[in-house]
């Protein structure tokens, strides 16, 4: 038998096997190198998204591209418990909120805010919006924070109300006037005015001034003044003078609606008039009689000596003066002989004085002098107080007369009522 070089089977079948162990010995090599790098080169890491927690291996080398791979967009409101270039490394846990935008009204101006808080609550105190005891705001206070949410917020501010001058302060919302009113316990009356409109905004009107009107109707009685009648009686001298028939006032009961504001009467309107007494009528008798007149030295000795005691010599005597008004209480407005001085305090174009009879008659003319002023006056009154060289100047006010006191005057009779 020949045999051939190199044509051996054995030979052939070493050559196969060694070759399937070579390359089973490189396969177990290169997984191993592998997984060695593998393991080398990728990370567990924990990640807790908005509450809820995930494990993932990684790859990356840094914190941004765990979120990348994760398709995490982290913005610049979000909260990110590490920071995004931080190196990754085994176990590590990576906490991640995002931030919801919420708006906030605050007296009309809308501010928009990004947050991570929990609540209403936690995100005011965090965003430093502080709230007094009388600030309202649109939602509860733990109300959770959602996407979009959207609140107002009314800030309270002092306001003051001046009602009927009692002023009240109040802080408030920029509610509206009547709203105001209507939590002050504050109730407008028919007659009652506002400084603005009850539909009006508290905010533009921070001063409210309330007057209280009211209107009520009085009666009053009032005496009605007689008038004074003169007639001639032929009877009588020239310069006497009788009663007839003494005047007596009447009497009417008048009724007035009166306005006050804030309790001060502003106006006072006559809206009825009754007469319940009628007046009677002063009836003068006045001397028409010519004196006879007697050519005797008796006579002539008497009438000159009638004449001195009369202060009829046109000289000038020193008197002393008072002054009076015809409104003074108790007084009637008629003098002793029955003139009417309630409108006038002048009679005939004279100043009228009341004066005592035994030293100046009554209807005597006289001038008086002041040493400022110089005029003529008719004695038409009397006065218990008036007595001997005294006389009281009828004035038109009481604080006139209580200005004067008692001051000295010089009277010069110019005609004699006798």
């Amino acid at each position: 038998m020949s045999v051939k070089w190199g044509a051996n089977p054995n030979k052939k079948r070493f050559s196969f096997k060694k070759i399937l162990l070579t390359l089973l010995t490189v396969f177990v090599f290169v997984a191993t190198v592998s997984y060695i790098a593998f393991e080398t080169v990728t990370a567990e890491v924990s990640v807790i998204q908005n509450g809820e927690e995930m494990s993932t291996l990684t790859t990356a080398n840094d914190v941004s591209g765990v979120m990348d791979e994760l398709g995490i967009d982290v913005s610049k409101h979000d909260d990110l418990s590490v920071d995004l270039d931080e190196k990754v490394t085994d176990g590590m846990v990576i906490e991640y909120t995002q931030a919801h935008e919420v708006k906030v009204t605050i007296n009309d101006e809308t501010e928009t805010y990004y947050t991570t808080t929990e609540n209403v609550k936690q995100f005011l105190e965090d965003e430093s919006i502080n709230l007094s005891e009388h600030d309202e705001v649109s939602v509860d206070l733990n109300t959770d924070i959602k996407d979009g949410l959207a609140f107002t917020i009314d800030k309270a501010f002092k306001v003051t109300v001046n009602d009927g001058g009692k002023e009240k302060t109040a802080m408030v919302t920029n509610q509206t006037v009547g709203d105001l009113l209507k939590d002050l316990d504050i109730e407008l009356k028919e007659h009652d005015r506002l400084n603005a409109d009850l539909d009006d905004r508290v905010e533009n009107n921070r001063s409210i001034e309330i007057v209280r009107v009211t209107k009520e109707k009085v009666s009053n009685e009032i005496e009605i003044p007689y008038e004074t009648e003169t007639k001639e009686d032929s009877n009588l001298l020239q310069g006497k003078s009788k009663v007839l028939t003494y005047g007596q006032e009447g009497k009417k009961v008048e009724t007035y609606e009166v306005t006050k504001e804030n309790g001060e009467e502003v106006s006072r309107e006559l809206i009825d008039e009754e007469i319940v007494e009628e007046s009677v009528n002063h009836v003068v008798a006045k001397g028409t009689k010519a004196p006879v007149q007697q050519a005797s030295n008796s006579s002539s000795s008497s009438s000159s000596s009638s004449s001195s005691s009369d202060n009829s010599s046109g000289e000038w005597t020193t008197f002393t003066s008072t002054k009076y008004s015809p409104y003074c209480s108790g007084c009637s407005g008629y003098t002793a002989t029955g003139v009417n001085v309630k409108d006038s305090i002048y009679h005939n174009g004279m100043r009228v004085i009341a004066v005592d009879p035994n030293v100046i008659p009554l209807w005597s003319i006289v001038e008086v002098r002041t040493p400022n002023d110089r005029f003529k006056a008719i004695a038409l009154d009397t006065g218990g107080a008036v007595q001997g060289k005294k006389i009281d100047i009828l004035v038109s006010s009481e604080s006139e007369a209580h200005g004067w006191g008692h001051r000295s005057v010089q009277v010069k009779v110019i005609r004699s009522g006798k």
